[in-house]
């Protein structure tokens, strides 16, 4: 089962690390921050209703309160990494946002939680990784900089919520499409009373929004709830450091951005982590790791 979790991560993990380049695309279309937010959890609440149907609706009122908890962090999070775009380029903004498995280690230490020596390790091997794939460019701002480790903070208070959260029993479905819902209603909201609410796109730029709520909502999002509730915050966190690295591979290939010798060694370095995490320990140190 904590296999399949992993597995789910991942796959999350590369459909999230899309978003910087189709938010940059949405930008060129009109849109900004609130509305690329709000239009990838609407059209996205939108598919998991035509998946899931009646389906969706068959909960009960302790849980409903529940997902519009949950739907706070997790709407605050693309506001904040969104708007960050506007000060650094993506590669830094979502380097600096994969700050949060380090928090997240430490509020489940907080909270008690065992940390063990392998989960150190780990994460310590990805903090190390991501050091060398932090490349700020000669215009990044120091509010952008902040923006994004902020966006990091809220996002891993919604992961210790979504996994104390007692929601196991529960589709993925289910969970996705109402935390969706509630965070497209919330992230309207702001975006009107900002002043920051419009629609007047082109076909480009709808089609960008509608894939971004296919792509980053609909499927990714229930790939990473069902994953962490198999595996746990720590190492859900933990193997969602291939997002930056899909946005890395996605500037190399699309974009005709070279990866450095440093940014391929940050590479290596975090796919260590993940292997170090993953491989089953002789059984004299399996009790201690």
């Amino acid at each position: 089962m904590v296999q399949k979790g992993i597995f789910y991560i991942i796959i999350s993990s590369v459909l999230f690390g899309m978003m910087p380049l189709l938010a940059r695309i949405a930008y060129s279309h009109n849109s900004n921050a609130y509305m690329v937010a709000f239009l990838r959890f609407a059209f996205g609440s939108l598919f998991l209703l035509l998946w899931g149907r009646k389906k969706l609706f068959v909960i009960k009122r302790n849980e409903l309160y529940t997902f519009m908890k949950l739907s706070v962090p997790y709407a605050l999070t693309p506001i904040f990494l969104y708007l960050s775009y506007n000060y650094i380029d993506g590669g830094t903004a979502t380097t600096l946002h994969f700050t949060y498995p380090i928090i997240v280690m430490l509020m489940m230490f907080l909270i008690k939680k065992t940390i063990t020596i392998r989960q150190l390790i780990c994460a310590s091997l990805a903090g190390g990784g991501l050091v060398l794939l932090y490349s700020p460019s000669s215009h990044s701002s120091l509010l952008g900089n902040g923006i994004a480790i902020f966006s990091g903070f809220i996002y891993a208070i919604y992961i210790v919520m979504l996994g104390r959260s007692h929601l196991k029993h529960l589709s993925s479905l289910v969970t996705a499409f109402w935390v969706s819902l509630f965070s497209a209603i919330e992230i309207g909201g702001i975006a009107f009373m900002q002043g920051q609410f419009t629609l007047s796109f082109n076909l480009e730029g709808w089609l960008v929004q509608i894939l971004m709520g296919l792509l980053a909502t609909t499927l990714a999002l229930m790939l990473f709830q069902k994953g962490l509730l198999l595996c746990g915050e720590i190492k859900a966190s933990m193997f969602s450091t291939f997002e930056p690295i899909t946005g890395l591979l996605i500037g190399a290939f699309f974009q005709g951005e070279v990866l450095s010798l440093v940014e391929m060694c940050g590479i290596l370095l975090i796919l260590l982590s993940v292997i170090v995490l993953v491989m089953p320990l002789p059984q004299y140190i399996r009790k201690s790791a």
